[in-house]
């Protein structure tokens, strides 16, 4: 999963980190990564009962260019 599909879901970064009960230095760091890690994506794949899909090939930095 990546952070755009999240964000498109919870519609702000607010409400997704209230309803997967993150702390908002965990979506911090993910920004500044570009990059959800694959143990968090599986945690969030089971918080979200399978909507989001875990991916380890989504859990490395995006370049942007």
């Amino acid at each position: 999963m990546r952070l755009d599909e999240l964000y498109r879901h919870y519609g702000t970064w607010t409400k997704m980190i209230r309803s997967l009960d993150l702390g908002n230095s965990t979506y911090q760091l993910w920004r500044k990564k570009g990059f959800i890690p694959f143990k968090t994506q599986l945690l969030i794949e089971h918080k979200t009962k399978g909507r989001f899909k875990a991916k380890e090939s989504h859990a490395i930095p995006v370049i942007n260019h």
